[in-house]
C-alpha cells in the first residue's frame, strides 16, 4: 500500500539588499523590510553620496514555496542632508525628511521576493520623487515624498 508523498514544504530564502542614490545629493537612508507575520528588520541609518552604491541589509529572510501567502513589505525612509560651514569646518545638516509611498501611516511598499532573487542582490534605487525596487523576479516602483510629520 502506497501513501502519497508529503506536499512541498515553504523553503527559507535570502535577499541582500543594496540602496542605489540617484537623488543628486547627499542622504541618510533607513529601510524597513517586513515579511508578513514576521518581525520587521529594521536597518542602520547609512550615509550615502550622490550616485553611491552600498548594502543597506547583508541579509532579509522570506519563505517560497507551496501554499505560502507571505509577502515582502518595505519602507524608505530619507533625510537629505545639507553641507554647512560650521566653525569654519563643512559638516551634514539634517535638511527635508522623505518617506516612500503615501498615506497618513505606515505606507508599506510589496515588492515580493521570489525563489529567481535568492542569494542574489535586490537594489532599491532611489531618485527624487521615486523609488524603485529591482529584483532578479521583477521591478516595482513608489513615490519618495517629503514626509509629513
Amino acid at each position: 500500500m502506497s501513501s502519497d508523498p508529503a506536499p512541498p514544504q515553504a523553503t527559507l530564502r535570502s535577499a541582500k539588499i543594496d540602496i542605489d542614490n540617484q537623488t543628486g545629493t547627499n542622504f541618510r537612508f533607513k529601510v524597513q523590510h517586513q515579511y508578513t507575520g514576521w518581525e520587521t528588520d529594521v536597518s542602520k541609518e547609512v550615509i550615502y553620496k550622490p550616485n553611491e552604491q552600498k548594502t543597506i541589509f547583508d541579509n532579509v529572510e522570506y519563505n517560497t514555496g507551496f501554499l505560502t501567502t507571505g509577502v515582502d513589505n518595505w519602507i524608505v525612509e530619507g533625510t537629505k542632508l545639507n553641507q554647512e560651514t560650521i566653525n569654519g569646518k563643512k559638516e551634514f545638516v539634517d535638511g527635508a525628511k522623505f518617506r516612500s509611498g503615501t498615506g497618513a501611516l505606515s505606507s508599506w511598499k510589496v515588492h515580493t521576493l521570489t525563489a529567481e532573487d535568492d542569494g542574489k542582490t535586490t537594489v532599491i534605487r532611489v531618485f527624487p520623487t521615486e523609488i524603485h525596487f529591482i529584483s532578479q523576479s521583477g521591478t516595482s516602483t513608489t513615490s519618495f515624498t517629503v514626509a509629513k510629520d
